[in-house]
């Protein structure tokens, strides 16, 4: 079988998908608190690298459940939790092109949310990886973030109704608690795949 070593570059793409919608939400926040409701086109724009990046979550998750690249029950937490994300990043782009509304979406989010926390749970008892804690963390902040993904697609899809300065409060807590689980979750992610490169060179047939 022809070696494949390219978990540190899934890392990245999965931050890559966390910048994306972060820069896409905070692009929409802005816009909304100046008074605008043209926010949907950063929607509409953000959807291309949202496909093309959980398509490849999605497609590179599949392969290394058939390939098992990993050692043992690695691909089963590395892949596994993948393929929702991926699944879910592509739910969101595909919602966003049919303008539908995407509540739905969100809800996958959810649940997938709740799978990554359990996973993240057991590979954390279990001590998977040379840094479990780090794991932890990284499934922490992306289950806490696709659980959000839900009221914060409710937002989403009733906001063009709502003038600027007549929301309630809780919608703003709601999108700032995403935000920051979204962060942090990207920026461990990225760490974790930059620390992993390192030994990935070296180890390489």
């Amino acid at each position: 079988m022809v070696f494949i070593d390219d978990l540190a570059y899934g890392l990245f793409s999965i931050s890559f998908a966390g910048f994306i919608l972060l820069y896409t939400i905070s692009s929409m926040y802005l816009v909304y608190r100046s008074g605008k409701k043209d926010y949907i086109d950063h929607l509409e724009a953000a959807s291309v690298p949202m496909l093309l990046v959980g398509g490849y979550l999605a497609i590179l998750g599949i392969w290394g459940q058939f390939a098992w690249p990993l050692p043992g029950s690695y691909n089963i937490l590395f892949f596994d939790p993948m393929i929702a994300f991926g699944l879910v990043v592509l739910a969101f782009a595909i919602a966003i092109m049919r303008k539908v509304n995407l509540e739905y979406a969100g809800f996958f989010g959810l649940l997938v949310g709740i799978m990554t926390l359990i996973y993240g749970w057991q590979g954390y008892n279990i001590g998977l990886t040379l840094e479990p804690f780090a794991l932890l963390l990284l499934y922490a902040f992306y289950g806490i973030a696709g659980i959000f993904a839900y009221p914060v697609s409710m937002i989403a899809d009733r906001l063009p109704g709502h003038q600027k300065g007549n929301t309630w409060i809780g919608w703003h807590i709601t999108l700032i608690i995403f935000w920051l689980a979204l962060f942090a979750a990207s920026m461990t992610s990225a760490y974790i795949g930059m620390s992993a490169i390192g030994g990935h060179l070296v180890s390489a047939p």
